[in-house]
């Protein structure tokens, strides 16, 4: 994050596409192109994780694929809606989340067992590296930063920090419990906070998995909404050639005929939710893009 970081010390006003745009504007079509494929491949996984989820965890026995196709219509519908009402919807998610997680972490307090926990690099270095390098590659968010943080008021630095850290602090806590509690039966686990979930109880609620699919789905479709609207935006400001709404259209079609094909076969989500193309395009759109713009600014001087 530093490059973009040291890149919005010196233009506040400016995202990076409009910047490079003013330049010129064959090269900022091109990087919008790239912002695009970026949020539509996120947009892709996020609701193919959804419809593994529902169709593994949710809806064991169920044909999930309608749902899929409506889960993408709800998602494009909030992206029309636009920016304010996405981040009331944020607001109401955040609301209903921090508690649930906060509840379920605080009943499985009993089953904590620290024998649970290996040595630290019992396994050698990389395993380390190679679960932190997969964390920052499903980061999106740290793209959504690099486009939208102009738009933001106030003090967006200090703003910035409180997320971060605060996102850092709950991930920590997540996969402690995760790991003390079900052991190395995580790493078997395909969605393994919600199988943590589901051995929490408290008095005579005896499953709390209930409450996490809950606030998941609506992260979900709160995170893939505000990616649909981004593309949206993209193309809407710097090719123009359609209203938003027809991109909202054309948008929300390919991504269920994508979702469409992966949902078919668990082998095609897990080739298509590849950990290193996630981490390279986000290296790109955060790191690699915002560097060579200072760099380039910096011969400008």
């Amino acid at each position: 994050m530093l490059p973009l970081y040291f890149f919005y010390k010196k233009h506040k006003d400016k995202n990076i596409l409009q910047i490079v745009n003013e330049k010129s504007e064959i090269l900022g079509k091109f990087l919008s192109l790239i912002f695009v494929v970026y949020f539509f491949y996120f947009t892709v996984t996020t609701i193919a994780r959804l419809d593994l989820f529902a169709g593994t965890i949710v809806f064991p026995e169920t044909d999930v694929e309608y749902m899929l196709i409506f889960a993408v219509i709800l998602c494009c519908y909030g992206a029309y809606l636009g920016l304010e009402a996405l981040g009331r919807s944020s607001v109401i998610s955040a609301i209903l989340v921090i508690p649930a997680l906060v509840f379920i972490m605080l009943t499985l307090v009993k089953k904590v067992d620290l024998l649970n926990l290996t040595p630290i690099f019992y396994n050698g270095v990389m395993p380390v590296i190679k679960t932190a390098v997969d964390s920052v590659g499903q980061t999106v968010e740290y793209g959504i930063i690099a486009l939208m943080l102009p738009r933001v008021n106030g003090k967006y630095r200090k703003g910035y920090y409180i997320w971060l850290f605060s996102q850092v602090l709950l991930m920590a806590l997540m996969f402690f419990f995760a790991c003390t509690v079900m052991g190395n039966y995580a790493s078997t686990q395909l969605f393994p906070f919600h199988t943590m979930a589901s051995l929490a109880e408290f008095s005579m609620f005896k499953r709390l998995d209930a409450i996490f699919t809950g606030v998941w789905i609506m992260c979900a479709f709160v995170k893939a909404g505000l990616l649909i609207y981004l593309q949206s935006e993209i193309l809407t400001t710097y090719f123009g050639n359609f209203k938003p709404s027809q991109y909202l259209f054309a948008i929300g079609f390919i991504t269920i005929i994508a979702n469409l094909f992966i949902s078919q076969q668990v082998e095609r989500f897990m080739v298509i939710d590849n950990s290193i193309i996630k981490v390279i395009f986000t290296g790109i759109v955060v790191a690699i893009i915002p560097l060579l713009m200072l760099f380039f600014k910096r011969k400008e001087i």
